[in-house]
């Protein structure tokens, strides 16, 4: 199916979040990974969808539903961190602290997309923002650079979104429709 595009429903990063990560990450600039993030794409994901067919009517009714059993809340960042060796990382990230509203929405969001698509991810999920991806270097990051860093800040989510991928964009990640969250 040339041409059909691919979804993920997450969370936007406030720009001051985006702006700390990006003069971060300007500092690495010489370490080679093939990928980084656009600070306009921050996001947190909740759930890749990939191609949804004939399924977006019926997911955009199920994600209004979740949205209206869940209240705003707020999500502290952290350290950076890397998924994968330091030797050679895969991603780059800004980790969050743990946050059991967080982990109750998207397990909702999982749980409706498993019933509609039955694709069902077996990988627990690791909330946090990519700030680079897929690594190109011989020498590794210092785990005690990562560790020493962070962005300690605090900011409200009040709704998710749908999203659409454009891979040649910049920036690539497109909101198509928001779900907010009910108010505290």
């Amino acid at each position: 199916m040339k041409g059909d595009k691919h979804y993920f429903i997450g969370i936007n990063v406030p720009v001051s979040i985006a702006h700390q990560a990006e003069n971060w990450a300007k500092e690495l600039i010489p370490f080679p990974f093939k990928q980084w993030t656009y600070p306009d794409d921050y996001h947190i994901t909740l759930q890749f969808l990939g191609f949804l067919d004939d399924k977006k009517e019926k997911l955009i009714t199920r994600l209004k539903e979740v949205a209206s059993r869940h209240s705003s809340f707020s999500l502290q960042t952290g350290q950076y961190d890397v998924f994968g060796a330091y030797n050679k990382p895969r991603v780059l990230y800004v980790s969050l602290r743990p946050n059991d509203k967080l982990m109750n929405l998207q397990r909702d969001i999982q749980a409706v997309w498993e019933d509609l698509s039955g694709l069902y991810e077996k990988r627990p999920y690791r909330p946090h923002i990519t700030i680079a991806k897929k690594w190109g270097g011989e020498a590794g990051l210092l785990e005690e650079q990562l560790k020493q860093t962070s962005i300690e800040e605090q900011f409200q989510v009040s709704s998710f979104a749908l999203f659409e991928v454009h891979p040649a964009s910049k920036p690539k990640y497109k909101k198509i429709l928001s779900f907010s969250l009910q108010s505290q």
